[in-house]
């Protein structure tokens, strides 16, 4: 199936427009749908709105705004329909009136405080955005419960500095994995790197220059999501 070739968001996008598709929108089963369509046309800066439920202290946002901006930087020369620049905001700090050339709502569920703790199975899929009308919207959905599931054995003798980075990394991580869905209006998964079907703790830190990778390919995967 092919998607449409109109932008996800007209170029100028109100924050009532933004509340009001997000409160219209539900989440989405973890399973990936099929979808295949080209890439939109290139399109400016995007903004990034992060909606959380659980509340984010200042230096684990701002260990996230960091992290997805680098994420940015990576990405820009690989995937042409994310090279316009990033802006990151607080769903708290949005103002009526202000206008964005591309919105992308993130809806953060669950507590995002990375705690030691012992191995447990995770299921269910880290990150899921939702094809509404055969086009993939701009509404990622990202699963801290599920992520800090998986980084809480790694996370013994850690400081908090570095816990939150840690946690930040692996967020950015599902995060692009996601607003490339949204920004390529393309469902299919890759073997390796960001867009890879399923993730292990490995792959959610694999930029991080100090995370030891040695157990890569020995540890359980995680559906990335869709």
């Amino acid at each position: 199936m092919t998607a449409s070739p109109q932008l996800l968001v007209s170029r100028v996008v109100s924050v009532l427009v933004l509340f009001a598709a997000l409160n219209a929108t539900s989440l989405c089963g973890a399973s990936a749908l099929a979808l295949e369509g080209g890439p939109l046309p290139h399109v400016g800066k995007a903004t990034l709105v992060i909606f959380t439920d659980h509340a984010m202290d200042d230096e684990q946002w701002s260990a996230l705004v960091r992290e997805l901006q680098r994420a940015d930087v990576r990405l820009d020369t690989s995937v042409r329909e994310l090279g316009g620049g990033l802006e990151v905001l607080r769903g708290r700090d949005l103002k009526v009136g202000i206008d964005f050339a591309q919105v992308i709502s993130v809806q953060v569920v669950g507590d995002c405080t990375l705690l030691p703790g012992p191995r447990r199975a995770v299921n269910g899929a880290l990150g899921w955005v939702k094809k509404v009308g055969g086009e993939i919207q701009p509404f990622i959905h990202v699963s801290c419960e599920r992520i800090v599931e998986m980084l809480r054995p790694i996370a013994l003798g850690m400081d908090l500095d570095r816990r939150d980075t840690v946690m930040a990394e692996a967020m950015a991580r599902v995060i692009a994995h996601e607003w490339i869905h949204v920004a390529t209006q393309n469902s299919r998964h890759e073997k390796s790197g960001v867009m890879e079907k399923e993730f292990q703790v490995s792959d959610l830190l694999t930029d991080d220059p100090v995370q030891r990778r040695g157990r890569a390919g020995r540890e359980k995967k995680h559906t990335s999501g869709f």
